[in-house]
């Protein structure tokens, strides 16, 4: 087998011919390789951990959050118990009749200075 009829030989010297007739294609087409390739190899490598603050912050937050979740079901709570406190108590107020009295009293007081 002679050094010229390889396959590999040949492919490389007419790739060196192309390379020197064409040197800026060849030169756009080496880095767009070579950009390609580096996403490639940037995509398939695995993420790097978060930071050390990144998940400080984040287990912060998670208790935070376990803690905050009973005290804000106890606010929801009272807020709807307050509601209807002041619903119940208006409908007392108009039951009461307090206008009428309050009438029947201002005539009282009319009647005692007239």
């Amino acid at each position: 087998m002679s050094k010229s009829s390889h396959p590999i030989v040949e492919c490389a010297s007419k790739l060196n011919h192309i390379a020197r007739e064409n040197p800026r294609s060849t030169l756009l087409a080496a880095i767009g390789c070579g950009l390609a390739i580096g996403y490639l190899v940037r995509t398939l490598l695995p993420r790097a951990p978060a930071s050390r603050t990144a998940r400080l912050l984040a287990d912060m937050s998670h208790r935070l959050h376990a803690i905050a979740a009973p005290v804000r079901r106890e606010a929801e709570h009272l807020v709807e118990s307050g509601k209807d406190a002041v619903k119940n108590g208006a409908a007392h107020l108009h039951d009461l009749h307090l206008g009428r009295g309050l009438q029947k009293l201002g005539q009282r007081i009319k009647g005692l200075f007239s």
